[in-house]
């Protein structure tokens, strides 16, 4: 594969290495600059301190000395106060390894200065209150460079010492020309830790990348590996993994779909294909065309019956159904369903039993159309699966807050691991398909929904006597 700059500068990887390349400058060109304030404070305040020390034993031997050094004599030993002064501090001047400038004044008077002031004098600003002062002073005859100052003002005497900063400041040249020779070596570290941080941090996502790239609708089972690290990777393979089963899901839906409404709707379909078809290729008397329209009706609401339960999912699945609560009777609402499928219920030599609770009243805010769907379709099912000569069993009772509908009814038996399934869309018992009762498994689903809009729940086991329960909890 042909490099491409241009794509590369907009990858991640280029970006990772560009901060962290900055960062890490950043962070060597701030150390750098603290280094180099810390040691310049370090190399002024040792200068000042030894300037300080430097100015105070001058001044206590000068002042210690007996010699007269105003109204000076010379005499045998001394011709000027300068020689007086300069054995009395040459202890001090010349246990100073730096080329220290002296200058002492008393009372207004000059009375020493060392060599390297070449007969000038340090000429200070006025001197403040205090007795000592630090300073920085220029003077190009004295030297090209800045001179540190401690002036030491105690009653009639004045001692001036300095030095020049050139050591200091060559000292200083010193770390920055060290320093200006290392950053390219700090530019080229930065630059590879940079590139191999983030080729080893986003050599996962190559992989997440490459793993997505071969899964398609033949391998949804496939999982990104990861998954078990508690980081951005784990979490984000945890979610593409959960996203691909949601896929995964919504594909099987489609499948089951496909293959449970094909097959359900061809039913019908081939029928009224039929019987037209026989309808037209010869003549019948009005009784019979009356019973093949009769047929048609029948298989015809079959196919509505499947459109309006495939409408409510998809309605629920949209959140398009709005609740419109009011506050109903539980009881007048399953009576009201009893009725309705009692003659069937005989149909099949069953019994509707109704059970209630008198003892509280059953009123709840719920949506009276859904609820009424809710129970017609948990009784059709109990009627259409259920054994003939066998009771089916509607109970309603209030515990506390709660409302505890239940139906229950003898049916062919399901295994246990399935009753949870019931309400699964498009499941069905493979018996229940081959008893030509029809239905995609929808009816259980469309319950399910419309109980858990109205934020409850729904249950199937079996009761001590083997029938099939359903509970509903309101």
């Amino acid at each position: 594969m042909k490099f491409n700059i241009g794509n590369y500068v907009k990858t991640t990887r280029f970006k990772t290495t560009l901060w962290y390349t900055s960062i890490f400058l950043l962070l060597e060109f701030v150390l750098g600059l603290l280094i180099y304030i810390f040691f310049r404070q370090a190399l002024y305040k040792e200068l000042d301190i030894s300037l300080m020390k430097q100015a105070d034993m001058i001044y206590h031997l000068v002042k210690e000395s007996k010699v007269d050094l105003v109204d000076f004599h010379p005499d045998s030993l001394y011709s000027s106060p300068d020689e007086v002064i300069y054995d009395l501090i040459f202890e001090a001047v010349t246990l100073n390894p730096n080329n220290t400038f002296v200058q002492v004044r008393i009372a207004d008077k000059v009375v020493f200065t060392t060599a390297n002031l070449y007969n000038k004098k340090i000429i200070l600003p006025k001197a403040n209150s205090s007795e000592a002062e630090l300073l920085t002073y220029f003077d190009s005859n004295l030297s090209e460079h800045p001179i540190r100052v401690v002036s030491l003002e105690k009653g009639k005497y004045s001692v001036v010492v300095a030095f020049p900063v050139i050591l200091i400041n060559q000292t200083l040249d010193k770390f920055i020309e060290l320093y200006i020779f290392i950053a390219p070596l700090f530019l080229f570290f930065s630059v590879l830790g940079g590139a191999l941080i983030s080729q080893k941090s986003l050599s996962r996502i190559d992989k997440i990348i490459k793993k997505t790239d071969e899964i398609t609708t033949q391998n949804l089972k496939e999982i990104i590996e990861g998954g078990e690290f508690n980081d951005e990777y784990g979490r984000l393979v945890k979610t593409m993994n959960e996203m691909t089963r949601r896929i995964r899901t919504s594909i099987e839906y489609m499948d089951q779909f496909s293959l449970s409404a094909s097959h359900e709707l061809k039913t019908p379909l081939t029928i009224l294909r039929g019987e037209i078809e026989l309808a037209l290729k010869s003549n019948k008397t009005p009784e019979q065309y009356r019973e093949i329209l009769k047929s048609n009706y029948e298989e015809t609401l079959k196919l509505i019956n499947i459109i309006n339960r495939l409408f409510y999912i998809s309605k629920f699945d949209h959140s398009l159904i709005k609740l419109n609560k009011q506050k109903i009777s539980l009881p007048s609402v399953i009576k009201e369903t009893v009725q309705l499928f009692s003659e069937l219920a005989k149909e099949k030599n069953m019994k509707l039993i109704y059970n209630v609770d008198d003892a509280n009243e059953q009123f709840i805010d719920g949506d009276p159309d859904l609820l009424r769907q809710v129970f017609l379709n948990l009784t059709e099912n109990a009627i259409k699966y259920g054994n003939e000569n066998s009771d089916i069993i509607i109970s309603s009772a209030r515990a506390g807050e709660e409302f505890r509908i239940t139906f229950s009814n003898d049916c062919e038996y399901i295994p246990p691991e399935s009753l949870n399934k019931l309400f699964d869309r498009f499941y069905r018992q493979e018996s229940s398909r081959n008893s030509g009762l029809g239905g995609v498994g929808l009816g259980l689903s469309v319950v399910k929904s419309i109980v858990n809009l109205h934020n409850g729940s729904i249950s199937a086991d079996y009761s001590t006597e083997g029938k099939i329960i359903i509970t509903i909890i309101l």
